[in-house]
C-alpha cells in the first residue's frame, strides 16, 4: 500500500482536559467539522466510561452517514482524540496509548487511510514500546466485500502514521507496538427491509434511541365490504399506485371501536404493496422538557426517507385541538405534525379515531388529510364475510346454514365481536361450531341495539357535516337487521 506524503497535513496538540498527553494527527484529507457525527460519538462514548475488558465491534447502520464525504466523517477522529480518549487514558489506562484511524474500504478491495491520530504520554517518545488500544472507524461502501482483518487494519494505520511522522516530525518509530484492545466501528447501509426504524437523538452527554416498528399488512381488499372496496380503489388506491400528482397523501378513518378501521388501513397498504410504520405517542413522548418535540422531529425526518411504507397513527385521539390542550408539549406535538402533513414528499399517512370531533380541525382539512373514510356497523352480508374470514383463521368449518344463523344473531355487532363470538362458540363446541354453541355464545354478549343505532345515526350526521372528500360505509338500519 502506497501513500503520497506531499500534501498530507500533520498536527500535534495537547488535549485541554488531559495536559499530560499529546496528540499526533495526520490528515490525508482536509477534515471538516460536522454535527451529523455527534449521535455516533454518543454511542461510542459509553464504552469509554469504564476500563475496557474485551474487544468491541460496533455496527452503525446509517444510509445518511454512508453518503457524506470522508472529510466530514473523519471529524470523529478529532472528537475522540481531543477529549474522550485522553480522559479515558488518564483515568483507567495511564500506561497505554491509543491509535485512532478512519479508514475506507474501496470497491477494488483496497483500503485508504483518511485520518489517523495517536494519543500518548507527552514526555514519552518511545511509542513502539507502549501497549496500544486501537480504535478503527471503517466505512464500507461495498456491502458485498468483507471487512479486512483487524490486525491488517492496525498494521496499515500504524505504518502510515510512522511514515508520515518520520518525514514531517523527524520521529522514527521502528516497531509496531503491541495491540491490546480494539474498538471496531463499522458503518453499514440501512436497508428498508428492517423491522424497525432506529432513531438516535443526542441529548446533552447522553443519547435517546427510539425504535419505530415496521410490519407487513395482513389484510387484503377481499376483506372489505364491496360497497367500500370500489370507492377505495377509485379514490385512493389507483391514483397512488399510478404515482399521480393528484393522489391523496393523507387519510382519516373514523368509526366506533371494532368496525375495522385498522384493518382498512392495512388493506390500503396491502393493495399498494407497502409496509406499515406504526407511530404511537408512547414511542416518542418523554417526561423531560423539550425532548418529546426533539424526538418527534427526528422520527418524522427518518420516516420521510421511506418509500416502501405508509405511516399509521392508530387511535389518533391524542391529537386534540390546540385550543383545549392542557399541556404545551401537546400543542407543540400537533404543530409539528401539522407541518409534517403539509410536506409534499412524505409517505402516505393514515389516522384512525373513534372521536373525530376531538382532533385539531387543522389536521383534517384537504391538503393534509385528503380523504375521510367513515365506517359503521357491518350489514348482514358483510357479517357472513367476517365470519368466514375468522373461521378460516382458526381452522373452523361453517356450513351455509350456520352462516345464516351467525348473520341473524349478530345484529349491531362489530367485526371484532363477530370474531370473538366464533372463538367463544368454538370453545363451547370443543373445536366445532354448532348452532347450539352459537346461541350459547350469543347469550354471553350484551349488545345495546338502541345505543348502537344512535351511534350509526351520529356517523351519518358526521358524514353530512364534514366538508371535503368522504367515503362512507354507513348502511341503513334495515340492511343491518
Amino acid at each position: 500500500m502506497s501513500h503520497h506524503i506531499e500534501g498530507v497535513k500533520v498536527y500535534s496538540f495537547t488535549p485541554i482536559k488531559a495536559p499530560g498527553y499529546k496528540v499526533y494527527a495526520v490528515e490525508n484529507i482536509t477534515v471538516v467539522p460536522n454535527t451529523k457525527v455527534l449521535p455516533v460519538l454518543s454511542r461510542i462514548v459509553k464504552y469509554f466510561r469504564y476500563p475496557l475488558e474485551t474487544n468491541i465491534r460496533l455496527k452503525i447502520k446509517s444510509s445518511q452517514l454512508l453518503k457524506i464525504s470522508p472529510e466530514k466523517l473523519a471529524y470523529l477522529v478529532y472528537l475522540l482524540s481531543d477529549i474522550v480518549v485522553p480522559l479515558y487514558l488518564s483515568r483507567y489506562e495511564s500506561h497505554s496509548q491509543v491509535l485512532i484511524a478512519f479508514l475506507e474500504n474501496l470497491k477494488d478491495g483496497g483500503t485508504i487511510v483518511h485520518c489517523v491520530a495517536l494519543i500518548t504520554k507527552k514526555d514519552v517518545k518511545v511509542f513502539s514500546r507502549r501497549p496500544t488500544i486501537f480504535i478503527a472507524i471503517v466505512r464500507n461502501p461495498d456491502q458485498e466485500s468483507e471487512v479486512l482483518q483487524v490486525s491488517n487494519l492496525y498494521k496499515i494505520s500504524w505504518l502510515y502514521l510512522s511514515q508520515i511522522l518520520k518525514v514531517n516530525k523527524n520521529i522514527d518509530i521502528p516497531y509496531i507496538p503491541l495491540r491490546t484492545y480494539t474498538v471496531l466501528i463499522l458503518f453499514e447501509s440501512k436497508t428498508e427491509d428492517d423491522k424497525y426504524i432506529e432513531v438516535t437523538v443526542p441529548e446533552l452527554h447522553e443519547s435517546v434511541r427510539v425504535k419505530i416498528p415496521i410490519k407487513p399488512a395482513e389484510w387484503t381488499l377481499e376483506d372489505l365490504p364491496p360497497k367500500l372496496r370500489g370507492d377505495l380503489e377509485t379514490i385512493v388506491i389507483k391514483p397512488i399506485a399510478s404515482g399521480a400528482s393528484y393522489a391523496p397523501r393523507g387519510i382519516l378513518i373514523t368509526g366506533p371501536p371494532g368496525v375495522g378501521k385498522s384493518v382498512t388501513a392495512e388493506v390500503i397498504a396491502s393493495a399498494l404493496k407497502l409496509k406499515i410504520i406504526e407511530l404511537r405517542p408512547s414511542l416518542y413522548r418523554s417526561m423531560w422538557y423539550g425532548l418529546t418535540e426533539k424526538i418527534l422531529e427526528n422520527v418524522l425526518k427518518a420516516i420521510k426517507t421511506r418509500r416502501n411504507a405508509l405511516v399509521l397513527m392508530d387511535d389518533a385521539d391524542f391529537l386534540v385541538g390546540r385550543h383545549v390542550s392542557i399541556h404545551e408539549t401537546h400543542v407543540s406535538e400537533v404543530t409539528i405534525l401539522l407541518r409534517y402533513l403539509q410536506e409534499q414528499f412524505r409517505p402516505l399517512t393514515i389516522l384512525t379515531t373513534n372521536a373525530p370531533e376531538l382532533l385539531d380541525s387543522a389536521l383534517i382539512r384537504p391538503g393534509r388529510i385528503d380523504v375521510v373514510i367513515v365506517m359503521g356497523y357491518p350489514d348482514k352480508e358483510f357479517r357472513k364475510q367476517i365470519a368466514m374470514r375468522s373461521a378460516k383463521k382458526y381452522g373452523l368449518t361453517l356450513s351455509p346454514e350456520l352462516l345464516d344463523t351467525i348473520a341473524s344473531i349478530t345484529r349491531w355487532f362489530t367485526n371484532a365481536e363477530i370474531d370473538a363470538l366464533l372463538r367463544l362458540a368454538a370453545s363451547k363446541g370443543e373445536g366445532k361450531i354448532t348452532e347450539e354453541a352459537l346461541l350459547w355464545a350469543r347469550s354471553r354478549f350484551n349488545i345495546n341495539e338502541q345505543l348502537r343505532a344512535s351511534i350509526q345515526n351520529q356517523l351519518r350526521w358526521f358524514g353530512e357535516q364534514y366538508q371535503g372528500i368522504i367515503v362512507k360505509y354507513v348502511v341503513n338500519d334495515s340492511e343491518i337487521i
